[in-house]
């Protein structure tokens, strides 16, 4: 019922320990060549079909050869994608794995992307970032609202930090900290993503951001140095999913005082049950109210199906009992868990759609 990965997919995973590696003159799974530097771009919500599907808006780099995709991981969300590409591990290795868990050893939910700080982030990260690790001077150009917050703890520890507000700007900068020699640089653009949850992907507000980044990305490219490799990926794509086509699973009688918390992401919903209740039978009441819209699976599912690893199965005070996985264009809510602002999001992602789970991987510069 879970739809296949292709085997012929490279990993998101394996972007930023691959362009380290080409800086260092190393082998790697990306197989990209030696250069003096490089410049990673990984942009917030942009899919490989989110870009061919608006050409027009990016005559740039949907017009480049080299282009190809890679597979984001799952679930499809910020926290497990930009962990996985910071480590150069899976979810099932650096543990975070979801968007919102609840943990219950603390009895508590806990939001992995905004609700944990620098420090409270190490209760659940289980590894080093590239950037603690390598031997090469690590930079990160981002926002500043994100300096202090566990996420950046957790994938951009000890790089030298610079912040700009404007995508030309971080270009800008990007582009002067890359030209000296044995620099690794992560740039972040978090709009598009931002645009598409309020506006949707298809709207004007979205195209408008990504003809901007099509603009910066082409600027940079022609102003670096000749042996500077650029790199543009993405976490994950984006799916829009109008009002009607939400699915409330506080409708489903079966569920009614069995639900502890409802975390995940609309897509891929985290359902957490009181103890001893059956989780089989819950699944098969939302598998029947969903019908084939959305389907409910245990962990161990997952497991087996290739999505998460064995290694995950340990963390049974964090994981939930049942995720319950969109397979159209439908978004999944508990309405007396979801924030009154996630019911208005129009754009949405976790799910394993190729819209959502296909993100590009653009060769640029020295590359």
């Amino acid at each position: 019922m879970l739809p296949a990965i292709p085997a012929a997919f490279g990993n998101l995973k394996d972007v930023f320990r691959s362009a380290e590696a080409s800086v260092l003159g190393k082998a790697n799974a990306l197989h990209l060549n030696k250069v003096d530097s490089a410049i990673v771009i990984m942009v917030d919500g942009l899919g490989f079909e989110n870009l061919m599907q608006n050409a027009k808006s990016a005559r740039f780099l949907s017009s480049i050869e080299q282009a190809a995709e890679v597979f984001c991981g799952f679930p499809s969300t910020t926290v497990v994608s930009l962990s996985s590409f910071a480590t150069g591990l899976d979810s099932s290795k650096h543990g975070l794995f979801g968007y919102r868990i609840f943990d219950r050893a603390r009895q508590e939910s806990v939001n992995l992307l905004s609700g944990v700080d620098k420090y409270s982030i190490l209760d659940y990260l289980m590894c080093e970032s590239i950037a603690e690790t390598s031997s090469l001077d690590v930079h990160a150009v981002t926002l500043s609202d994100y300096e202090n917050s566990g996420m950046t703890r957790a994938t951009m520890n000890r790089a030298e930090h610079h912040f700009a507000e404007s995508i030309s700007e971080r270009f800008e900068i990007a582009a002067g900290v890359a030209a000296e020699p044995n620099r690794l640089l992560y740039l972040y653009v978090p709009e598009l993503d931002q645009s598409a949850h309020r506006f949707g992907v298809n709207s004007d507000q979205w195209r408008n951001l990504l003809s901007e980044l099509d603009i910066a990305v082409a600027k940079l490219v022609g102003s670096i140095g000749g042996n500077t490799g650029v790199v543009l990926t993405a976490d994950h794509g984006i799916v829009d999913v109008a009002a009607e086509n939400h699915i409330y699973l506080d409708l489903i009688s079966e569920l009614d005082d069995k639900v502890v918390d409802v975390g995940g992401d609309p897509r891929d919903t985290f359902v957490y049950l009181e103890a001893g209740v059956d989780c089989i039978k819950i699944a098969s009441a939302i598998d029947d109210y969903c019908a084939n819209r959305a389907r409910a699976f245990t962990p161990t599912q997952l497991v087996e199906a290739g999505l998460w690893q064995p290694d995950l199965l340990q963390q049974d005070d964090l994981l939930p009992d049942l995720v319950v996985i969109a397979l159209a264009e439908v978004a999944i809510y508990h309405r007396a868990f979801a924030r009154p602002n996630s019911l208005k999001m129009i754009g949405q992602h976790g799910a394993l759609t190729q819209a959502e789970i296909r993100v590009p991987l653009i060769r640029l510069g020295a590359y």
